[in-house]
């Protein structure tokens, strides 16, 4: 019986560690110049972020703190880091809540941009840039 209760525990605490895998994720697509972009954004996030409506006041985030959470999140306030274009928009199906598109440039990567997405709540979720497609 105590080996039933020990793989029991085991199990419950493999399930448990991997509980972050089963958190329901929206998906995003946007058009953001001439990019695709897709992000996938934890739902939990979503909801416990704050709502905002352009005709109410400003937003719960500001742009410069926009931009400071994401050079936060990349760990950098390097100036080759060049903002190159943010938006704010809302997000899709989601009422009342919106995020901000941040492109940054960095002549030392790879790709030439990449996208960031910053929710109202100072959140960021770095965004795929889907390949163009050549016809």
């Amino acid at each position: 019986m105590n080996l039933y209760y020990t793989l029991l525990l085991a199990a419950m605490l493999t399930l448990s560690t991997n509980t972050q895998a089963f958190q329901p994720k929206v998906e995003i697509v946007e058009q953001f110049d001439d990019l695709k972009m897709i992000a996938f954004i934890d739902k939990k996030d979503i909801d416990h972020g704050p709502e905002w409506s352009p005709n109410t006041n400003e937003p719960p985030l500001s742009v410069g703190q926009a931009i400071q959470a994401v050079q936060h999140f990349l760990k950098t306030s390097n100036a080759s880091d060049k903002v190159e274009e943010i938006e704010l928009r809302p997000l899709p199906k989601q009422a009342n809540r919106w995020h901000y598109l941040i492109k940054i440039a960095n002549q030392a990567m790879k790709a030439k941009h990449n996208i960031y997405v910053v929710l109202m709540s100072g959140k960021v979720i770095p965004a795929m840039i889907e390949p163009q497609s050549y016809k």
